[in-house]
């Protein structure tokens, strides 16, 4: 059964990547997904592929797209909810561990900093769902937090309304979607969560490199992203990091370097447990893209397992004083300097 819905996917991935294909913006990009996808009917096949067609994909992976990555609804609705399966797992939680323990000790920080009792606004960008979200606040369940998840996909909206609802029905947290996004709207989420004891979650469908031109500086305490950057251009990344000087004073970045064969082997174990075809694309193709430890700057630290969690300092944040440089050099202890 696992076998002929899997055949069946391939089929109808592989139909809707030849007509994609008629649209010069993406035909490279469908050729790409078309060839590993015609590699994945076979454990063969796919070995094969993995020899001698993925090393040459490494030299152009700025031109990589994976399937979630294409306009093709269907498959980015699928591959997201396959995705919060995925990082729900315990395997999925073991894999951001690391991440999720550094992340909630520089909330701890940027709270004590505070030193007041107003909530702690935290953005989370290209949040896919809002799993990452939804293990901090396991771990931090005293923290009055204001959460908002944004995503440029529509399909996002859907699953991410799914996977918050239970906490919503249990009244662990307020959730809303939102229309719009400005400096009105966060303090707005920050009055409602000072008014309660639950946390305040809101998700926004909109493209994270336009934050600017939305927000002003100093309205968000925190920004992170996790495993976003290699959905982007070298462009796009550089503009989003100049976004996160500007709005937020701390932005915590976490992705994977490149380590083949570590995602190979973790690709095929959750393609045995999680038999969707759409999470190997966007195991492997991601890891095509990631960088090599040599070409990490700044402040960073690996975890594991392969991954890496950087420190971007915010600049002309309003209020940046002698107590916040004290606050920097406690946070960056522990995270080597690579440039």
């Amino acid at each position: 059964m696992i076998v002929t819905k899997r055949a069946r996917e391939i089929r109808e991935i592989i139909s809707d990547l030849e007509l994609l294909k008629l649209d010069p913006k993406y035909r490279e990009a469908a050729e790409i997904n078309i060839r590993f996808f015609k590699a994945t009917r076979s454990v063969f096949s796919f070995i094969h592929w993995l020899i001698s067609v993925a090393p040459k994909l490494r030299k152009i992976r700025e031109s990589i797209l994976e399937l979630a990555d294409l306009p093709l609804k269907k498959w980015q609705r699928k591959t997201h909810e396959g995705l919060i399966r995925y990082q729900s797992s315990r395997f999925g939680r073991r894999m951001v561990a690391a991440f999720i323990k550094e992340l909630c000790q520089i909330i701890l920080k940027i709270k004590e900093m505070k030193n007041n009792d107003e909530p702690t606004v935290v953005f989370d960008l290209g949040f896919g769902g809002g799993e990452l979200g939804r293990q901090v606040f396991k771990k931090l369940p005293d923290v009055s937090l204001v959460y908002v998840g944004i995503d440029i996909s529509p399909a996002i909206m859907e699953t991410a309304r799914q996977a918050f609802q239970p906490l919503h029905e249990k009244g662990e947290i307020v959730f809303q979607e939102l229309s719009i996004l400005n400096d009105e709207v966060v303090d707005a989420l920050r009055r409602e969560a000072s008014g309660t004891s639950k946390k305040v979650v809101a998700v926004w469908c909109g493209n994270i490199l336009d934050l600017d031109k939305y927000l002003s500086a100093g309205k968000i305490d925190i920004m992170w992203h996790a495993r976003v950057l290699h959905h982007l251009t070298l462009a796009d990344k550089a503009r989003l990091v100049d976004i996160c000087r500007r709005l937020s004073p701390i932005t915590v970045e976490m992705d994977d370097r490149n380590c083949f064969w570590f995602k190979f082997w973790t690709t095929l174990t959750t393609w045995l447990i999680y038999p969707d075809v759409f999470l190997m694309n966007g195991g492997i193709l991601s890891c095509l893209r990631d960088p090599t430890k040599e070409e990490l700057t700044g402040h960073f630290k690996l975890v594991l397992p392969f991954s890496y969690v950087r420190l971007i300092f915010g600049r002309n944040i309003c209020f940046q004083d002698e107590k916040w440089e004290t606050a920097m050099k406690t946070l960056v202890r522990g995270f080597a300097f690579g440039g």
